[in-house]
């Protein structure tokens, strides 16, 4: 999706072939409500009143569903949709927002990106560490069986490289499923940030 080569257009950097910069998809994914809005816009696929995506950014920054809302909520997040975040989306090549209609779409070349994100909860382990960890655990039962350390001596150099490879291969499994089903923004009801 993204090559190296950029121009400048209107103070944003954007690729030759017209899709947006790698530079432009995380500036404007650093933000969280940006987050919610791409989610919510790629899930939809479609031309959505400003109206509607704001209850929604609102019910996942607050933890309540769009019923449970009180009008405050929701104006507050509409208005800082309508007046910052959208505009700077639109601008950036992002999302098309028609002000004067209040009605937002994702752009052709922001709808195709693949974006996930790795969403680590305060007592979970991510997957870098837990793959250095795995290595490490397969370094060392090689070394214990190879030098006859201990139980390692009594089982054979295969049944050690099979199970490590059956580690690895389940780990690689539950790890493509959190990337490509519950990890990856638009492919779940709710954003991957948001938990419950």
């Amino acid at each position: 999706m993204f090559d190296g080569t950029l121009k400048q257009t209107g103070g944003a950097q954007h690729s030759e072939n017209g899709h947006l910069s790698e530079d432009e998809v995380f500036e404007i994914l650093s933000n969280r409500r940006r987050r919610y809005v791409f989610h919510f816009l790629k899930r939809h696929r479609r031309r959505v009143y400003l109206r509607e995506l704001a209850e929604h950014v609102a019910a996942w920054e607050n933890d309540k569903t769009v019923r449970e809302l009180s009008s405050a909520e929701t104006k507050r997040v509409k208005t800082a949709l309508h007046q910052h975040h959208l505009p700077k989306m639109d601008e950036r090549g992002f999302v098309e927002y028609d002000s004067g209609r209040e009605t937002v779409v994702l752009t052709e070349g922001a709808a195709d990106l693949e974006v996930y994100l790795d969403v680590v909860p305060g007592a979970d382990v991510p997957w870098s560490l837990y793959y250095l960890g795995i290595s490490a655990f397969g370094v060392l039962a090689v070394a214990l069986t190879e030098f006859d350390i201990g139980a390692a001596s009594s089982v054979p150099d295969l049944g050690i490289g099979i199970g490590f490879c059956v580690a690895v291969l389940v780990s690689a499994a539950v790890h493509t499923y959190f990337n490509y089903s519950r990890l990856r923004l638009g492919s779940t009801a709710k954003p991957p940030e948001v938990r419950k």
